[in-house]
């Protein structure tokens, strides 16, 4: 368990599901230089939890990231020289590192307006569930910037090429039924019913067998860069690593004796 406070993020472990919340909900949630220092403290930490099993991260209020806050991170990056906002975005850039390689799987539960570099936070996590209220939009290309927290590597392997460009090249807001048409979205749910919608993927996939889920995290990764033959051969090494396990253990006996499975993530 997580037994730290922060300014900006909200950390809770409960059932093994660490929620982290962002936490400036006066500034929807606004990405600033703090709320990325909080960032990079906690991720290291919820990595190594024992107790946590699966992790969420959502906002506090009416969004869930609104981008690179106006005061503390858009206007004095617009004051730097190239070697010193190269100095200054290496932290942002590693939180988007450290959340796609996290040893956990890692849901991003969409509240609210996401947009800028709130789409790019949530496109580095596993799943992306959203409350059908919730908007997004690229808006970098209104401030006559380009993504710098991967965005280019990760929203046309989600969307395809074409729709990135459109998406960036428009900074247009969408809705959530678009978001989830074109692949920006795996899973919508109505609003009133988000947090339980939530909870129970969360739960579903806490209670799943915890290693096996963060080797299939782990190939997908991986693969993306491979071709199929070695992307074969890669998949039965991590194979091999868990057939001692608990949890297969466990899953073959429960599918012979006709129960559910009672994974212990072990």
């Amino acid at each position: 368990m997580i037994d730290k406070k922060y300014k900006n993020i909200l950390v809770k472990t409960e059932n093994q599901i660490t929620k982290v919340v962002l936490n400036r909900p006066e500034k929807f949630n606004a990405i600033s230089p703090e709320l990325i220092n909080d960032l990079t403290d906690a991720m290291p930490l919820i990595g190594s939890d024992d107790d946590t099993r699966a992790v969420v991260i959502t906002g506090t209020g009416k969004a869930f990231c609104a981008g690179g806050d106006i005061q503390e991170d858009l206007i004095p990056v617009s004051k730097m020289s190239p070697k010193e906002w190269r100095a200054y975005i290496g932290s942002f850039c590693d939180v988007i590192r450290t959340l796609n390689r996290l040893p956990k799987p890692v849901i991003a539960a969409i509240n609210g307006v996401t947009v800028g570099g709130g789409c790019d936070l949530a496109m580095s996590c596993d799943i992306r569930i959203a409350s059908d209220k919730a908007r997004f939009g690229y808006g970098y290309i209104q401030m006559a910037i380009i993504s710098d927290m991967g965005g280019h590597f990760m929203l046309p392997r989600l969307i395809g090429p074409g729709r990135a460009k459109l998406f960036a090249f428009t900074g247009d807001l969408i809705d959530a039924a678009e978001a989830e048409r074109i692949g920006l979205v795996d899973r919508l749910a109505p609003d009133d019913q988000f947090d339980d919608a939530v909870d129970k993927l969360a739960t579903k996939i806490a209670t799943g067998p915890t290693a096996a889920i963060v080797l299939i995290k782990e190939a997908i990764r991986r693969s993306a860069t491979m071709d199929l033959d070695t992307s074969l051969d890669y998949a039965l090494n991590l194979q091999s690593s868990i057939l001692d396990s608990e949890d297969l253990k466990e899953g073959c006996n429960a599918f012979l004796e006709k129960r559910k499975p009672n994974f212990k993530g072990k």
